[in-house]
């Protein structure tokens, strides 16, 4: 059974300039008439009864009014769209919470909107309270609550109103890493009680978690839609090579120091062909290489690089000095960090690069001298990938 399904949906808003005008415009027109802005343009797609489906896209895509006609808040301009079963809906902090109840006032408030009744939501509410986990405040007005608390709140009431289909934004990541925790726990009870969940999130790594199957929105259309491997890759396609062209016609780069006695004067990422990419394969050979020059003779640069993903997590750093490998420093020259099989997971990266002496001087280092994208099929979850095997007892 479908329990969403939008065909060519389309949301337009008129934008009004609210600028003081004069009287002289005024009476001659002569100022800028409403402009419409298309957030959806054509949108189409289902999700079935008791699917985790997540929706991608960068800031300004369409993803949260797409999110607020399916919660019933907004009305398409055009199309048709359908959603069977009772929603509850996680969209904005504090979004309708009346400053003045307090936390228990208001949870009965919004239990009452969705139609349950006063015996059920006071059943209800001793479960809401300990998720929640607000102690003397779940009785105190909710306008005396910090961003942290109103998720808590909010997202208490949303799962335990028995809803058939729960709608999350990115409101979850103000909550804090426990807390995330427990949401996350409380999701995967409903996966596995069939309901329905639509994500919305930057954390593709969440999404990829938790949903089978994604819709990928840019400039309120839909660029990809399938499982959530295919579209997560096509994300990061073309999101890496425009991040990659912007890099260059800025001539953005990070943080860099040192005495440049030893220089780098380029550093490119490599597939396994030797074409310089900014979107790598996983699990496929790779290669980063640093053109340096050396225009104070020295004989003891040190070359290193320290991967870490974009939202700066540490993956991987290493040297030829604790690999071992003597470098013979000429004039100028290339050196290259050769990967047999790249272990890193689907997800965008920053790499550092570094020249040191053995004694840890910075000759030069480079904060964020590259930038990737790392793509793949696997269904494996995290940062990296742990050379293993199984085995069994007999």
């Amino acid at each position: 059974m479908t329990a969403i399904r939008a065909e060519h949906v389309a949301k337009s808003y008129r934008l009004r300039r609210e600028r003081q005008r004069t009287l002289k415009e005024v009476m001659l027109r002569q100022y800028a008439p409403p402009e419409d802005v298309h957030a959806l343009r054509d949108v189409s797609f289902t999700v079935e009864q008791g699917e985790a489906f997540g929706v991608i896209g960068a800031n300004g895509s369409g993803k949260s009014t797409l999110l607020k006609l399916i919660a019933g808040t907004a009305k398409p301009t055009s199309g048709a769209l359908e959603v069977h079963g009772r929603v509850a809906a996680l969209l904005e902090i504090g979004a309708g919470f009346h400053p003045d109840f307090t936390g228990r006032e208001n949870a009965y408030l919004n239990g009452s909107l969705l139609g349950l009744s006063r015996a059920e939501l006071t059943r209800s509410m001793p479960e809401i309270e300990r998720f929640a986990d607000l102690g003397r405040f779940f009785d105190a007005p909710v306008k005396t609550y910090s961003s942290g608390m109103y998720t808590r709140l909010g997202f208490s009431v949303a799962v335990h109103l028995e809803p058939d289909v729960l709608l999350v934004d990115e409101v979850l990541a103000v909550g804090d890493e426990y807390f995330q925790h427990k949401c996350f726990a409380k999701i995967a009870e409903f996966r596995e009680a069939k309901k329905t969940i639509l994500l919305v999130s930057h954390d593709l790594g969440a999404v990829s978690r938790l949903c089978e199957r994604a819709l990928w929105l840019r400039e309120g259309q839909v660029a990809a839609a399938g499982t959530v491997r295919d579209v997560i890759n096509a994300y990061h396609l073309e999101v890496g090579e425009r991040e990659q062209r912007e890099r260059a016609s800025r001539g953005e780069v990070g943080a860099r120091w040192g005495s440049k006695e030893v220089e780098i004067t380029r550093a490119t990422v490599r597939a396994a062909d030797g074409t310089e990419r900014a979107v790598l394969e996983s699990g496929k050979a790779a290669s980063i290489e640093i053109a340096y020059r050396n225009p104070a003779g020295k004989s003891d640069a040190v070359f290193g690089v320290y991967v870490y993903r974009d939202d700066g997590t540490g993956v991987y750093g290493t040297n030829t000095l604790i690999d071992g490998c003597v470098v013979p420093v000429r004039d100028s020259g290339v050196v290259r960090f050769r990967i047999d099989e790249l272990d890193l997971l689907p997800g965008g990266y920053d790499v550092d690069i570094g020249i040191i002496d053995p004694q840890d001087r910075y000759y030069d280092y480079h904060e964020k001298g590259l930038s990737l994208r790392v793509i793949g099929t696997s269904r494996e979850v995290g940062l990296t990938r742990l050379r293993h095997r199984w085995e069994l007892d007999a």
